[in-house]
């Protein structure tokens, strides 16, 4: 609910800020949500510090302010859900949850996980899409290692089973949480009419016998499975209707007796066949309402008919003399009132027992035939109308759905409401794709956005009206597609749109790509060009249209928005504005395509190479190392036709590395027709460390001292064995040799251990054939280092 609230919050409170910053909501919420999370263990660790037992008082307060932190936690990934938290925010939190500091306690990590398996039971179904597989499963892969260390509480090695088994369930809870509670008479008979079919309104006044109203669902099923000693006693008070016999006009309620027992001269089922007490009536002759689900009306109506001639025959041979006292002057007084002046058990007319309590609206097809004189007031309830004394009562008609009522409002005032609430959401959009339509025939940007302005578009509707433009662009030439663009762009730097409003529109029009495909079939293209534009007017950033682009999303959406941008911007501006946005493009392929050759292939296709110099570099490298594989040339050539600033760049290294992977392996292990499937021989594996070790002057120089590059070199290593299906042994062999030839330091490994990035593929299966030795590492390195602190 409190989310919700912000959400409504952030679309329509003012902003404060500067037209071109975030709204002021927003950004004192994200504020106080971060300083909340960062400063989420403060409080339990005042508590955890104090020497001796806490009083009552004392772990009171302690349990107050852990269900203060998981509740700021619970509310982050509830706003998460409603997106005013972004995705990679989330994932921030979540990693810093599951970080493991060096010379830190595993039990000092309970507050954190109990937080973390919060926000995954919170939002973890929004994040968990394919886009972010990579990082989901290393998140749940920390949780099983987790799960199964002794050292934490057992409460919270439970939480953390019990999100992984939440997840293989696809986040459906086990349990579906239900109202096991106490319900109101109301609430019965709604559950009764859902479940039978057969609705049983509340009792609306004293009158003449009701047992030809609708019967009790539950003495329904009690008719439907007949047994000997049948018995309905009580049940009639929780449906509001008395038992079809004797006592119909003593009322319901605590105390009254619901049904008699045989010897005052009827069943005690209530459907007695006449004549003399305790007859029985075969129930198959009821009526087909128990026999077919279809029943007829009209055959019920006769049997409901001829059980009140058959009642009435019924009281009349009943020996008075064996009745009670106070029942028997009601006889005495007939069958439709009290008679001689004795007090009704039954409440007044007006008592509010009598209210009906049924919802306040309802179909008027619920209602039925009113009375004469009552159709002005459909709404109110109707008085019971005075019988003949020789007719009997027509039993009302059944209804399969529950009644509801409708409170109708007068003409006048549904007049006035109409014209009170303004226009609706669809007529808001015809208006902005009327002006769009203007602007498009016309070619007046200034005039669109006069028009617009006018408009005055609610704030909650400013998301559907870019949706509603850009559709409508989609349709339209190159031309029109640049003047809709151009109409954006003045919206946003006059501040008529919230520029966040846009980037959400823009996301629901990329979220209906593949079913407006149909109708358009160069749609991509299209949306690629409307986006280019957008980047071009800085009416949205590259990062900003790559983010709903992540996973491969609607690939090649952003390729064909880059090859836009490079006919708008040219080679340089585009090259700047590309490394400025620091988009990772590995990350917007299709999984299965996402590496570094396939990356080359669909840049060089599209004439964009010149965004990733160092992917041509990487070509000429092995090139140059297969023609003289001599370690020196190597290096010369590097010297000699890289620039200097390229040595300690990412791309650069990760090159480096995938290079000599390849060279040393495809010269040892991989030789030939090698099964990758099988250990190699020794002598293959001693050749491939023969060859490592002739080229470690050449990854020193470039790795010493740089703990980051080392990292990077070791994702390049990861990737390259993810590209050949994880060669067996061959991960564990490299990790093993570059670190007894010193080539990657410990704090690399430990760091890309604990490193959640999914840039790269594979790392899950990567961390599998490698955390034996790399817990062996980290244990190794504690020891060293309690050494050094005792010396």
């Amino acid at each position: 609910m409190y989310a919700q609230l912000c959400k409504r919050l952030s679309e329509e409170a003012p902003n404060f800020d500067p037209g071109e910053g975030p709204c002021t909501f927003n950004r004192l919420l994200l504020s106080k949500c971060k300083d909340e999370f960062e400063c989420r263990r403060n409080a339990s660790e005042a508590w955890d510090g104090k020497e001796g037992e806490l009083t009552p008082e004392q772990e009171e307060q302690r349990a107050n302010a852990r269900r203060k932190m998981v509740g700021n936690i619970r509310f982050i990934g509830e706003l998460g859900k409603l997106e005013i938290i972004q995705e990679s925010i989330l994932h921030r939190c979540i990693q810093q949850l599951l970080e493991k500091r060096r010379r830190r306690p595993v039990a000092d990590l309970a507050e954190d996980l109990e937080c973390l398996c919060q926000i995954m039971k919170t939002c973890g179904k929004v994040l968990d899409k394919p886009k972010a597989k990579n990082l989901m499963d290393q998140y749940f892969e920390r949780k099983v290692q987790l799960k199964s260390n002794t050292e934490l509480p057992s409460r919270i090695r439970f939480m953390l089973q019990d999100v992984i088994e939440l997840r293989a369930a696809s986040w459906v809870p086990r349990k579906i949480a239900q109202s096991d509670g106490p319900r109101t008479i109301q609430e019965v008979r709604e559950e009764a009419a859902r479940d039978l079919g057969v609705y049983i309104p509340p009792p609306t006044s004293q009158g003449p016998p009701r047992s030809s109203g609708l019967i009790s669902p539950l003495a329904a099923l009690g008719s439907f499975f007949p047994t000997a000693n049948s018995n309905r006693v009580g049940m009639e008070d929780v449906f509001g209707m008395p038992p079809m016999g004797a006592v119909t006009t003593l009322g319901t309620g605590p105390g009254v007796i619901s049904s008699q027992p045989d010897k005052y001269g009827y069943e005690s089922n209530g459907f007695s066949g006449g004549g003399g007490g305790g007859s029985y009536r075969p129930r198959q002759q009821q009526g087909g309402f128990y026999q077919n689900k279809h029943f007829s009306n009209q055959s019920y109506n006769r049997q409901q008919q001829n059980n009140q001639y058959n009642q009435q025959q019924n009281y009349n041979s009943i020996a008075t003399k064996d009745l009670p006292p106070r029942f028997k002057k009601m006889f005495s007084g007939g069958l439709g009132g009290p008679g001689d002046g004795e007090v009704s058990l039954r409440p007044a007319p007006t008592s509010m027992m009598l209210k009906p309590k049924t919802p306040g609206v309802l179909p008027q097809s619920a209602l039925g035939a009113l009375p004469q004189g009552h159709q002005d007031h459909p709404a109110l309830p109707l008085a019971p109308q005075p019988q003949p004394p020789n007719q009997k009562p027509t039993p009302p008609l059944l209804h399969k759905e529950p009644p509801i009522l409708i409170k109708q409002a007068s003409m006048d005032k549904s007049k006035s409401n109409k014209r009170d609430r303004g226009p609706s959401r669809d007529e808001w959009l015809k208006r902005v794709k009327s002006v769009v339509e203007d602007l498009i025939k016309e070619q007046n940007v200034e005039d669109a956005v006069d028009n617009y302005r006018n408009l005055k578009v609610p704030e909650r509707l400013t998301a559907d009206a870019v949706h509603t433009i850009i559709t409508y662009l989609l349709e339209q030439n190159e031309s029109g597609r640049e003047y809709g663009s151009q109409l954006l762009e003045r919206l946003r730097s006059d501040n008529i749109i919230n520029p966040d409003r846009l980037f959400d529109g823009v996301k629901q029009v990329l979220g209906q790509l593949d079913y407006l495909v149909t109708d358009i079939p160069r749609v991509k293209s299209h949306m690629a060009s409307i986006l280019g534009y957008a980047v071009a007017y800085n009416i949205l950033t590259l990062s900003e249209v790559a983010e709903p682009l992540e996973g491969g999303q609607h690939f090649p959406l952003f390729l064909l928005t880059l090859q836009g941008l490079h006919k708008l911007m040219g080679k340089v501006k585009l090259t700047q504005t590309f490394n400025d946005s620091k988009v990772n493009l590995l990350n917007l392929l299709p999984e299965a395509d996402r590496t570094k050759e396939k990356l080359a292939d669909l840049l060089e296709d599209r004439h964009l190479s010149f965004l990733f110099p160092l992917l041509r570099i990487q070509a000429e490298l092995l090139k140059t190392l297969m023609g003289d594989p001599t370690p020196q040339s190597f290096y010369k050539y590097i010297k000699d036709n890289l620039d200097s600033t390229h040595y300690t760049a990412p791309g650069f290294i990760n090159a480096l590395m995938t290079v000599l992977v390849k060279y040393i392996t495809q010269e040892s292990t991989l030789a030939g027709n090698a099964d990758p499937t099988q250990i190699p021989e020794k002598s293959s594996t001693e050749k491939e460390k023969e060859l490592l070790n002739k080229f470690k002057p050449v990854l020193q120089a470039f790795l010493h001292d740089h703990v980051h590059l080392q990292v990077t070199a070791v994702y390049a290593l990861q990737v390259y064995t993810y590209t050949n299906n994880f060669p067996k042994g061959m991960l564990l062999r490299w990790f093993v040799n570059l670190y007894n030839l010193e080539i990657i330091e410990e704090d690399a490994f430990l760091k890309w251990k604990e490193d959640l990035s999914d840039d790269y593929p594979g790392k899950g299966k990567a961390l599998f054939q490698v955390n034996q030795w790399l817990t062996w590492l980290e244990e190794t390195e504690e020891d060293d280092e309690e050494e050094d602190g005792d010396a």
